[in-house]
C-alpha cells in the first residue's frame, strides 16, 4: 500500500483462520479476508479514534490440485515446486473493506493464473538451498529469485506479490 501512496495503520487480528467444508479458492479466501476485518471492525468500532477509517484486510493462498500453505521442510517445499513445472497454478487473494462508520462491508477475491516454465530439478534444488521458499505460501515469491521460473502470468501482478490494490482502489473512489 506505501508504493501506491497509502500509509496504512496496521492492526493484527485474532481471526480463526479454520477451513470446513469444501468450500471454493475463492470462497476460503474471502471467507478468512472476511473474519480478520470484522476481528479489527469489532475491536474498535466503539473507539472513536477510528471514526472515518476504512478496514482493509486480505488474505492469499496458492492453488494447485488444493491449497498450498507455506512449506513445513525442504521436502515440502520439492514437492510444492515440482507440482508447478511446466503448468500452471492460482493465486488467490481476498478482500474485505469495512466503513467504520457505518459498518458496511465489501468483500472480493481476486484470481491471477501463474505460468511456470518447465525447469529442472537441479533449478529446485538450487532455489531450495537459498532459504527463499520456507516462509511463503506455495514456496516462492515471485518478485524473489523464483521469478525467474515463471514463464508469464494472466492476472494482476500485484495479487500474486499480495495485494491487488488496484481492486482496492476502485472501491474506495466510490466510497
Amino acid at each position: 500500500m506505501n508504493k501506491h501512496g497509502v500509509d496504512p495503520l496496521v492492526m493484527p487480528t485474532d481471526a480463526d483462520e479454520t477451513i470446513t467444508g469444501d468450500p471454493s479458492m475463492t470462497e476460503v479466501v474471502e471467507d478468512l479476508s472476511r473474519r480478520k476485518a470484522l476481528a479489527c471492525y469489532n475491536s474498535i468500532k466503539e473507539d472513536n479514534r477510528y471514526a472515518g477509517y476504512m478496514i482493509v484486510a486480505a488474505d492469499t493462498i496458492v492453488y494447485k490440485d488444493g491449497i498450498l500453505g507455506k512449506p513445513e521442510d525442504a521436502e515440502d517445499a520439492r514437492r510444492m515446486l515440482q507440482s508447478y513445472r511446466g503448468t500452471f497454478h492460482y493465486v488467490v487473494t481476498g478482500i474485505t473493506l469495512i466503513d467504520t462508520d457505518s459498518g458496511s462491508e465489501e468483500v472480493l477475491s481476486d484470481v491471477t493464473r501463474v505460468w511456470c516454465k518447465d525447469y529442472t530439478d537441479e533449478d529446485i534444488e538450487d532455489y531450495i538451498s537459498r532459504a527463499e521458499p520456507y516462509d511463503k505460501a506455495g514456496a516462492y515469491a515471485i518478485q524473489g529469485y523464483f521469478g525467474r521460473y515463471i514463464d508469464h502470468i494472466e492476472g494482476d501482478y500485484e495479487n500474486v506479490v499480495g495485494l491487488p490494490f488496484y481492486r482496492i482502489e476502485k472501491i474506495l473512489e466510490n466510497c
